[in-house]
């Protein structure tokens, strides 16, 4: 199975567009969960029109979750030949799991990364640990990353923020970052990346332009092309205030 969502991970960056979804439930006190949703239902239909399916194969239906505590164990072999410094930031993601469904029926393929935090500014640096999350089942630390930027959450019972804080990078990580965008272009431009942050309180404002709140005010929606964001990846930072 493992092998299997390796697999799955390298088609959705090389196939077709996918929607990305970070989602957010805030409690009043800082605690709650994020979600990192990745839809792959038409890279899914791509492959069936592409003929990589067999038609007169049993058809596939999965729904499990799995720890990354528990991979990592199961890994630990491949992980003790990183250096004592890849280990110690690919163990960061034991508190991290891994919901999976695929059903071939209905033409469905979604990935969810979650973990739960005691407090929101927890979860900064989330765009490392989704990163070392999709490479744990080979034997490097890192994933594909588009871009070397953290992100920061701050919340402090009325006031809510994101903050994207570029890093500083080297002529060869930046020649890295280049080859890649390259290479995924044809992804990118078809993919789309939406923010869902549920707040116990409503909101009173927010900051940034086209974003979209519930009914019941306590839900704020924004959702930009993938490839906006990769070119800018401060685009979806934003201020927001509860009443």
């Amino acid at each position: 199975m493992l092998k299997n969502v390796s697999i799955i991970i390298g088609l959705m960056l090389l196939l077709t567009s996918c929607a990305f979804t970070e989602e957010m439930h805030i409690n009043n006190d800082g605690s709650g969960s994020y979600n990192f949703k990745i839809d792959m239902s038409e890279m899914m239909q791509e492959m069936k029109d592409m003929g990589t399916k067999d038609s007169s194969s049993v058809s596939k239906s999965i729904d499990t979750t799995f720890n990354f505590k528990d991979i990592l164990e199961e890994k630990k072999d491949s992980i003790a030949q990183l250096s004592a410094e890849e280990q110690v930031a690919i163990r960061a993601i034991a508190d991290m799991n891994l919901h999976l469904q695929v059903d071939d029926e209905k033409g469905k393929m979604l990935m969810d990364f979650g973990l739960n935090f005691k407090d929101v500014s927890e979860v900064k640096n989330i765009e490392e640990k989704l990163s070392k999350a999709m490479a744990v089942n080979k034997k490097k630390a890192e994933g594909p990353v588009f871009n070397k930027s953290n992100v920061t959450f701050n919340f402090d019972g009325k006031n809510f923020t994101r903050k994207t804080v570029l890093k500083e990078l080297s002529k060869a990580e930046l020649e890295k970052v280049e080859t890649e965008l390259k290479e995924s272009s044809s992804f990118l431009q078809g993919s789309t990346y939406k923010l869902v942050y549920h707040f116990e309180k409503k909101i009173k404002n927010v900051s940034i332009k086209d974003a979209s709140i519930s009914k019941d005010g306590k839900t704020l929606t924004i959702e930009v092309p993938m490839d906006s964001l990769v070119k800018n990846p401060q685009l979806l930072d934003f201020t927001l205030k509860l009443k």
